[in-house]
């Protein structure tokens, strides 16, 4: 089972939801998300890292901490989402925007929804 870490910045937000979404979406993968403050409500650990294969983050921002703090090998794992910090966790606009670019990065066909 392919495992999917999902991150943004304070794990509140963005990455609770697009984990919840993926979920929902009955995609056959293992997911968690984090954040990359010390304040996240989880924040990303190299345990989290190492097992994931492959990593959404939420902004380019995110992908330079995962390079930065776990090195080229695992930021190689690292799919850049582009949704930017301004919505709410499961706010509507955010569960639309995530559905598409969830299906397409992670290769999902349309009938996952």
């Amino acid at each position: 089972m392919k495992k999917i870490l999902m991150v943004c910045t304070g794990n509140l937000d963005r990455s609770p939801t697009a984990a919840m979404v993926l979920a929902e979406m009955c995609a056959p993968m293992w997911v968690s998300s984090a954040g990359t403050e010390p304040w996240a409500k989880n924040p990303v650990t190299l345990e989290l890292v190492e097992e994931a294969d492959v990593i959404c983050v939420m902004e380019e921002a995110h992908h330079r901490f995962i390079r930065n703090r776990f090195g080229d090998e695992h930021a190689e794992k690292v799919l850049v989402l582009d949704i930017p910090d301004n919505y709410v966790c499961w706010e509507d606009k955010l569960i639309h925007l995530l559905k598409p670019k969830l299906r397409q990065a992670l290769g999902l066909p349309r009938r996952e929804l």
